[in-house]
């Protein structure tokens, strides 16, 4: 009994020496701190991006050099030494520097994911951009802390125009017409107003662009059947490294009498009908001939069939004779014989 609790009194002890080296050697791991996080945008801090409901806000890159102007910068201190920031973009783009002269930074130079290593130092930057107004989301990671932070593109200048006239409109009608303007990037532009160009037409002028980028105008078209023509315009600059800009449609449009154009298509279909008369009659005829052919065809097997029984027929009675008349013969010779006859 003795041995026994000495050799328990042994077990706790060395259960406590254990203890308390597992709990020095965690007290001398040091704390993962949390680094701090500022953003600006071209000098100005921005503290409400945490919210989606209130975004960081840059120009989009419509020049196609990623500026201060058109990108956040995230600039984080009290990172722990040696660490890795990670960090990730949705509808964002990601760069570690701005564009320069030496070293440009265009509009497709970013990338939706980096990670930067801390090293030796506890601070790191980079920078976020967007080319577009929809939301756009950036996180960061680092030593087991997580940011997230939302930005919005502000749209470019107008540089694209989109129309398409009426096919064929009839004389002295109203027609309601409308263009969209959008930036480089496809962003729909606000406040824009065309410019008309118009030959043989009477419009009204153009409204400015609505949030959707729509600008809206009625056309009215002559009395008198012809070709008409519209150019609908905006004002752009090509930018270099991008597509031109479409800075005007035009459009030439043939305007037909009601009249006329009912009688064309009257026309039309009296052709449309005649062929497709034609083509039935022609597959009512392939069917009379198909019949025609069929029917022969079936005469002529049905033909076939009696000629054939009446060679059976012939071949049947024959038999029938020689049979008889072998009966005949064969009954003589059994009287002759005295042998029983064959009915």
């Amino acid at each position: 009994m003795e041995i026994h609790m000495q050799v328990k009194r042994k077990s706790v002890a060395s259960t406590a020496v254990l203890a308390g080296l597992l709990l020095s050697l965690l007290n001398a791991i040091p704390a993962q701190a949390a680094p701090a996080v500022a953003l600006t945008v071209n000098g100005v801090a921005i503290t409400t991006a945490t919210s989606s409901s209130t975004p960081a806000s840059v120009s989009v890159p419509f020049d196609n050099s990623v500026d201060a102007p058109e990108a956040v910068r995230f600039s984080l201190t009290g990172i722990d030494t040696g660490s890795t920031v990670t960090v990730s973009a949705t509808n964002a783009f990601i760069v570690s520097t701005l564009s320069t002269t030496l070293n440009p930074i265009k509009s497709n130079s970013g990338v939706a994911s980096a990670s930067y290593s801390v090293g030796t130092g506890t601070t790191s930057e980079f920078y976020a951009y967007t080319k577009s107004t929809a939301l756009g989301t950036i996180i960061i990671t680092n030593a087991g802390s997580t940011f997230t932070y939302y930005l919005k593109g502000i749209a470019g200048p107008a540089y694209t125009i989109s129309y398409t006239a009426p096919a064929t409109p009839y004389t002295s009608t109203i027609s309601k017409q409308s263009a969209v303007i959008s930036d480089i990037f496809g962003n729909k532009v606000v406040g824009v107003t065309p410019a008309l160009a118009l030959i043989n037409l009477t419009s009204t002028t153009p409204t400015a662009t609505s949030a959707e980028g729509v600008s809206e105008f009625t056309i009215t078209y002559p009395s008198v059947p012809g070709q008409s023509a519209l150019s609908i315009s905006i004002t752009a600059t090509d930018v270099v490294g991008l597509p031109a800009a479409v800075k005007a449609i035009t459009a030439f449009i043939n305007v037909a009498d009601p009249a006329s154009a009912l009688a064309a298509e009257k026309a039309a279909h009296a052709v449309e009908k005649a062929a497709a008369d034609a083509a039935l009659a022609a597959e009512k005829a392939a069917r009379a001939s198909d019949k025609v052919a069929a029917d022969a065809a079936l005469a002529a097997e049905k033909a076939a069939r009696a000629a054939d029984k009446a060679t059976t027929d012939r071949s049947i009675a024959t038999l029938t004779a020689q049979i008889a008349s072998l009966k005949v013969l064969y009954n003589k010779l059994a009287t002759k014989f005295k042998q029983k006859k064959i009915n």
